[in-house]
Protein backbone atom coordinates (compact mmCIF):
# COMPACT_ATOMS: atom_id res chain seq x y z
CA UNK A 1 0.00 0.00 0.00
CA UNK A 2 2.94 1.96 0.69
CA UNK A 3 4.19 1.54 -2.90
CA UNK A 4 0.97 2.40 -4.08
CA UNK A 5 0.67 5.16 -2.44
CA UNK A 6 4.13 6.89 -3.03
CA UNK A 7 3.32 6.01 -6.90
CA UNK A 8 -0.19 7.50 -6.76
CA UNK A 9 1.73 10.95 -5.13
CA UNK A 10 4.15 10.92 -8.13
CA UNK A 11 1.74 10.60 -10.52
CA UNK A 12 -0.14 13.49 -9.16
CA UNK A 13 2.91 15.75 -8.79
CA UNK A 14 3.62 14.93 -12.53
CA UNK A 15 0.82 15.83 -13.65
CA UNK A 16 0.70 19.20 -11.82
CA UNK A 17 3.71 20.02 -12.89
CA UNK A 18 3.24 19.36 -16.37
CA UNK A 19 0.31 21.87 -16.04
CA UNK A 20 1.63 24.36 -14.14
CA UNK A 21 4.54 24.18 -16.92
CA UNK A 22 1.75 24.76 -19.74
CA UNK A 23 -0.27 27.42 -17.63
CA UNK A 24 3.13 29.49 -17.04
CA UNK A 25 3.92 28.90 -20.37
CA UNK A 26 5.64 31.20 -22.10
CA UNK A 27 7.26 32.97 -19.72
CA UNK A 28 10.30 34.38 -22.10
CA UNK A 29 10.48 35.23 -25.56
CA UNK A 30 9.90 32.20 -28.04
CA UNK A 31 11.90 31.64 -31.49
CA UNK A 32 10.15 30.69 -34.78
CA UNK A 33 12.41 29.76 -37.26
CA UNK A 34 11.62 29.84 -40.75
CA UNK A 35 13.42 28.14 -43.57
CA UNK A 36 13.05 30.75 -46.37
CA UNK A 37 14.46 34.33 -46.38
CA UNK A 38 12.34 37.00 -45.39
CA UNK A 39 9.74 38.43 -47.41
CA UNK A 40 8.45 35.07 -49.10
CA UNK A 41 4.81 33.59 -48.43
CA UNK A 42 5.93 31.07 -46.04
CA UNK A 43 7.39 33.82 -44.29
CA UNK A 44 4.92 36.07 -44.04
CA UNK A 45 2.68 33.57 -42.78
CA UNK A 46 5.31 32.78 -39.99
CA UNK A 47 5.27 36.25 -39.05
CA UNK A 48 0.96 36.10 -39.13
CA UNK A 49 1.61 33.03 -36.55
CA UNK A 50 3.87 35.00 -34.17
CA UNK A 51 2.00 37.80 -34.40
CA UNK A 52 -1.03 36.13 -33.50
CA UNK A 53 0.71 34.20 -30.67
CA UNK A 54 2.55 37.69 -29.42
CA UNK A 55 -1.60 38.59 -29.01
CA UNK A 56 -2.60 35.78 -27.22
CA UNK A 57 0.45 35.19 -25.00
CA UNK A 58 1.15 38.55 -24.00
CA UNK A 59 5.04 37.36 -24.46
CA UNK A 60 6.87 37.65 -28.13
CA UNK A 61 6.84 35.40 -30.34
CA UNK A 62 10.24 36.29 -32.97
CA UNK A 63 10.84 35.04 -36.19
CA UNK A 64 14.21 34.24 -37.54
CA UNK A 65 14.92 33.37 -40.86
CA UNK A 66 17.88 30.81 -41.58
CA UNK A 67 17.93 29.46 -44.94
CA UNK A 68 19.83 26.46 -46.86
CA UNK A 69 19.42 22.94 -48.23
CA UNK A 70 16.04 23.13 -48.70
CA UNK A 71 15.23 23.95 -45.70
CA UNK A 72 16.83 21.50 -44.13
CA UNK A 73 19.04 24.19 -42.45
CA UNK A 74 16.45 25.79 -40.16
CA UNK A 75 14.35 22.14 -39.44
CA UNK A 76 17.56 20.53 -38.29
CA UNK A 77 18.43 23.69 -35.90
CA UNK A 78 14.48 23.31 -34.53
CA UNK A 79 14.86 19.40 -33.91
CA UNK A 80 18.26 20.09 -31.77
CA UNK A 81 16.98 22.48 -29.70
CA UNK A 82 15.48 21.89 -26.00
CA UNK A 83 12.04 20.52 -26.59
CA UNK A 84 10.72 23.47 -24.26
CA UNK A 85 8.25 25.27 -26.40
CA UNK A 86 11.03 28.24 -26.76
CA UNK A 87 12.39 27.16 -30.39
CA UNK A 88 9.70 25.91 -32.60
CA UNK A 89 9.55 25.67 -37.03
CA UNK A 90 7.53 27.23 -39.16
CA UNK A 91 7.24 24.47 -41.79
CA UNK A 92 6.39 24.16 -45.21
CA UNK A 93 5.92 21.03 -47.92
CA UNK A 94 9.44 21.44 -48.92
CA UNK A 95 11.73 21.39 -45.71
CA UNK A 96 8.84 18.58 -44.02
CA UNK A 97 8.33 16.55 -47.15
CA UNK A 98 10.67 16.78 -50.32
CA UNK A 99 14.01 17.76 -49.25
CA UNK A 100 14.52 14.71 -47.04
CA UNK A 101 14.53 12.97 -50.42
CA UNK A 102 16.74 15.31 -52.37
CA UNK A 103 19.29 15.88 -49.93
CA UNK A 104 20.14 13.02 -48.58
CA UNK A 105 23.56 13.20 -47.30
CA UNK A 106 21.67 15.73 -44.46
CA UNK A 107 19.30 12.13 -43.69
CA UNK A 108 16.40 14.27 -42.00
CA UNK A 109 13.58 12.39 -41.14
CA UNK A 110 10.70 14.88 -40.05
CA UNK A 111 8.45 12.95 -37.42
CA UNK A 112 11.26 11.80 -35.94
CA UNK A 113 13.01 14.62 -35.09
CA UNK A 114 9.75 17.04 -34.88
CA UNK A 115 6.62 17.38 -33.31
CA UNK A 116 3.36 18.67 -35.26
CA UNK A 117 1.63 21.52 -34.00
CA UNK A 118 -0.79 23.27 -36.55
CA UNK A 119 -1.09 22.93 -40.49
CA UNK A 120 -2.14 26.89 -40.51
CA UNK A 121 -2.73 27.82 -43.96
CA UNK A 122 -3.14 26.44 -47.68
CA UNK A 123 -2.21 28.14 -50.82
CA UNK A 124 -3.41 26.86 -53.79
CA UNK A 125 -1.55 26.08 -57.07
CA UNK A 126 -2.54 26.80 -60.40
CA UNK A 127 -2.28 24.06 -63.78
CA UNK A 128 -0.85 27.47 -66.53
CA UNK A 129 0.35 27.70 -70.29
CA UNK A 130 0.95 30.09 -72.14
CA UNK A 131 -2.10 32.06 -73.69
CA UNK A 132 -0.99 31.48 -76.99
CA UNK A 133 -1.11 27.62 -76.63
CA UNK A 134 -3.68 25.60 -78.10
CA UNK A 135 -5.22 24.11 -74.96
CA UNK A 136 -8.31 25.91 -73.72
CA UNK A 137 -8.67 22.99 -71.00
CA UNK A 138 -6.78 20.33 -69.12
CA UNK A 139 -7.86 17.36 -71.95
CA UNK A 140 -6.41 19.50 -74.63
CA UNK A 141 -3.22 19.97 -73.03
CA UNK A 142 -3.30 16.38 -72.30
CA UNK A 143 -3.85 15.44 -76.22
CA UNK A 144 -1.26 18.29 -77.09
CA UNK A 145 1.22 16.73 -74.84
CA UNK A 146 0.77 13.34 -75.50
CA UNK A 147 0.91 13.95 -79.74
CA UNK A 148 4.13 15.62 -79.21
CA UNK A 149 6.31 13.54 -76.53
CA UNK A 150 8.75 15.88 -74.67
CA UNK A 151 7.87 18.89 -77.33
CA UNK A 152 5.84 21.04 -74.77
CA UNK A 153 8.49 23.12 -72.35
CA UNK A 154 7.84 23.11 -68.33
CA UNK A 155 9.11 25.76 -66.97
CA UNK A 156 9.83 25.78 -62.78
CA UNK A 157 11.79 27.97 -60.43
CA UNK A 158 14.54 25.18 -59.63
CA UNK A 159 14.87 21.24 -60.11
CA UNK A 160 13.34 20.06 -57.11
CA UNK A 161 10.94 22.89 -56.06
CA UNK A 162 7.85 22.45 -55.20
CA UNK A 163 6.48 23.40 -58.81
CA UNK A 164 8.39 21.12 -60.55
CA UNK A 165 7.74 18.48 -58.56
CA UNK A 166 3.89 19.10 -59.03
CA UNK A 167 4.60 19.85 -62.52
CA UNK A 168 6.44 15.94 -62.53
CA UNK A 169 3.42 14.23 -60.67
CA UNK A 170 0.89 15.87 -62.81
CA UNK A 171 2.83 13.96 -65.90
CA UNK A 172 3.20 10.83 -64.14
CA UNK A 173 -0.65 10.54 -63.87
CA UNK A 174 -1.42 11.78 -67.09
CA UNK A 175 0.59 9.55 -68.84
CA UNK A 176 2.86 12.51 -70.45
CA UNK A 177 6.17 13.87 -71.05
CA UNK A 178 7.35 17.93 -71.07
CA UNK A 179 10.96 18.92 -71.08
CA UNK A 180 11.49 20.68 -68.04
CA UNK A 181 13.13 23.82 -67.70
CA UNK A 182 14.57 25.01 -64.49
CA UNK A 183 14.94 28.66 -63.49
CA UNK A 184 17.02 30.13 -60.58
CA UNK A 185 13.69 31.57 -58.86
CA UNK A 186 9.59 30.86 -59.82
CA UNK A 187 9.86 34.78 -61.12
CA UNK A 188 12.24 34.36 -64.02
CA UNK A 189 9.75 31.36 -64.90
CA UNK A 190 6.45 33.16 -65.23
CA UNK A 191 8.24 36.14 -66.93
CA UNK A 192 9.65 33.50 -69.25
CA UNK A 193 6.39 31.99 -70.13
CA UNK A 194 4.03 35.23 -70.15
CA UNK A 195 6.70 36.60 -72.96
CA UNK A 196 5.51 33.19 -75.03
CA UNK A 197 9.36 31.45 -74.53
CA UNK A 198 7.77 28.41 -72.14
CA UNK A 199 4.21 26.36 -72.53
CA UNK A 200 3.43 25.23 -69.45
CA UNK A 201 3.82 25.31 -65.49
CA UNK A 202 2.43 24.87 -62.17
CA UNK A 203 2.86 27.61 -59.72
CA UNK A 204 0.71 29.36 -57.09
CA UNK A 205 -2.01 31.87 -56.67
CA UNK A 206 -0.10 34.15 -54.85
CA UNK A 207 2.90 34.51 -57.84
CA UNK A 208 0.65 33.59 -60.98
CA UNK A 209 -2.32 35.10 -60.65
CA UNK A 210 -1.71 38.14 -61.93
CA UNK A 211 -0.49 36.63 -64.30
CA UNK A 212 -3.56 35.46 -65.55
CA UNK A 213 -5.80 38.11 -64.54
CA UNK A 214 -3.91 40.22 -66.91
CA UNK A 215 -4.12 37.90 -69.77
CA UNK A 216 -0.35 37.27 -70.46
CA UNK A 217 -0.80 33.29 -69.12
CA UNK A 218 -3.98 31.21 -69.21
CA UNK A 219 -4.95 28.89 -65.92
CA UNK A 220 -6.38 25.73 -66.65
CA UNK A 221 -7.32 24.33 -63.00
CA UNK A 222 -6.50 24.34 -59.48
CA UNK A 223 -4.31 21.68 -57.76
CA UNK A 224 -6.35 21.32 -54.38
CA UNK A 225 -9.59 19.47 -53.88
CA UNK A 226 -11.47 22.61 -53.57
CA UNK A 227 -11.70 25.28 -56.30
CA UNK A 228 -10.28 28.64 -55.08
CA UNK A 229 -12.59 31.30 -53.36
CA UNK A 230 -10.67 33.99 -55.60
CA UNK A 231 -11.33 32.30 -59.21
CA UNK A 232 -14.30 29.90 -58.38
CA UNK A 233 -14.78 29.27 -62.16
CA UNK A 234 -11.61 27.11 -62.64
CA UNK A 235 -11.61 23.06 -62.27
CA UNK A 236 -9.87 21.02 -60.00
CA UNK A 237 -7.54 18.42 -61.38
CA UNK A 238 -9.49 16.23 -58.79
CA UNK A 239 -12.77 16.74 -60.38
CA UNK A 240 -11.71 16.64 -63.94
CA UNK A 241 -10.25 13.04 -63.08
CA UNK A 242 -7.15 13.05 -61.58
CA UNK A 243 -8.54 11.40 -58.35
CA UNK A 244 -6.96 12.65 -54.89
CA UNK A 245 -4.33 15.68 -56.81
CA UNK A 246 -4.34 17.67 -53.67
CA UNK A 247 -0.91 19.79 -53.80
CA UNK A 248 -0.90 23.29 -52.05
CA UNK A 249 1.88 25.46 -50.65
CA UNK A 250 1.79 24.76 -46.99
CA UNK A 251 2.44 26.47 -44.20
CA UNK A 252 3.01 24.87 -40.72
CA UNK A 253 4.01 24.95 -37.36
CA UNK A 254 6.39 22.50 -36.09
CA UNK A 255 8.08 21.61 -32.55
CA UNK A 256 11.45 19.37 -31.60
CA UNK A 257 10.34 16.25 -30.75
CA UNK A 258 9.45 15.79 -27.33
CA UNK A 259 7.84 18.95 -26.26
CA UNK A 260 4.67 18.36 -23.81
CA UNK A 261 1.65 17.39 -24.96
CA UNK A 262 0.04 20.51 -22.81
CA UNK A 263 2.57 23.39 -25.02
CA UNK A 264 2.01 21.71 -28.06
CA UNK A 265 -2.01 21.85 -26.91
CA UNK A 266 -1.94 25.28 -25.95
CA UNK A 267 0.19 26.92 -29.31
CA UNK A 268 -2.38 24.99 -31.29
CA UNK A 269 -5.28 25.94 -29.33
CA UNK A 270 -4.16 29.93 -29.78
CA UNK A 271 -3.51 29.19 -33.63
CA UNK A 272 -6.83 27.68 -34.12
CA UNK A 273 -8.70 30.51 -32.53
CA UNK A 274 -6.36 33.22 -34.71
CA UNK A 275 -7.73 31.70 -38.10
CA UNK A 276 -10.96 32.54 -36.75
CA UNK A 277 -10.23 36.16 -36.82
CA UNK A 278 -11.42 38.48 -40.02
CA UNK A 279 -7.63 40.30 -39.77
CA UNK A 280 -5.83 36.90 -40.06
CA UNK A 281 -8.28 35.75 -42.91
CA UNK A 282 -7.57 39.12 -45.28
CA UNK A 283 -3.95 38.39 -44.59
CA UNK A 284 -3.91 35.13 -45.97
CA UNK A 285 -6.20 36.14 -48.68
CA UNK A 286 -3.89 38.72 -49.88
CA UNK A 287 -1.63 35.98 -49.90
CA UNK A 288 -3.78 34.05 -52.03
CA UNK A 289 -3.93 31.74 -49.33
CA UNK A 290 -6.77 30.06 -47.06
CA UNK A 291 -7.24 29.09 -43.20
CA UNK A 292 -6.78 25.18 -42.46
CA UNK A 293 -6.18 24.32 -38.45
CA UNK A 294 -6.51 21.58 -37.35
CA UNK A 295 -5.10 19.08 -35.05
CA UNK A 296 -1.48 18.38 -34.56
CA UNK A 297 -2.75 14.68 -35.56
CA UNK A 298 -4.24 15.63 -38.86
CA UNK A 299 -1.30 17.61 -39.80
CA UNK A 300 1.21 14.88 -38.80
CA UNK A 301 -1.07 12.38 -41.17
CA UNK A 302 -0.70 15.11 -43.87
CA UNK A 303 3.03 15.16 -43.33
CA UNK A 304 2.99 11.05 -43.43
CA UNK A 305 0.98 10.77 -46.55
CA UNK A 306 2.86 13.63 -48.35
CA UNK A 307 6.56 12.15 -47.54
CA UNK A 308 5.34 8.88 -49.38
CA UNK A 309 3.96 10.58 -52.21
CA UNK A 310 6.94 12.96 -52.54
CA UNK A 311 9.41 9.98 -52.05
CA UNK A 312 8.03 8.07 -55.16
CA UNK A 313 7.52 11.16 -57.51
CA UNK A 314 11.41 12.13 -56.72
CA UNK A 315 12.54 8.80 -56.94
CA UNK A 316 10.45 8.13 -60.51
CA UNK A 317 11.30 11.06 -62.09
CA UNK A 318 15.26 10.53 -61.21
CA UNK A 319 14.87 14.41 -59.22
CA UNK A 320 18.17 15.43 -57.77
CA UNK A 321 20.04 18.96 -56.65
CA UNK A 322 23.46 20.30 -56.65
Amino acid sequence: MKILARSCLALLFATFSTCSLAQGYPSKPVKLIVPFAPGGPVDIVGRIMAQALTTATGQAFVVENRPGAGGLIAMDAVAKAEPDGYTLAVGGNGPLTMSPWLYREIKFETLSRLDPVIWYSTTPGLLIVRSELKAASVAELVALSKATPNGLTMGSGGSGSLPHLMGEYFQSLAGIRWTHVPFKGGAPALMEMAAGRLDVEMDFVSTASPFVRSGKVRALAVTTLKRWSQMPELPTLHELGYKDFNVSSEVSLLAPKGTSREIIGRLNTELNKSLQAIDVKSRLAALGGEPEGGSPEYLGERIRADLERWGKVIRDAKVSVQ
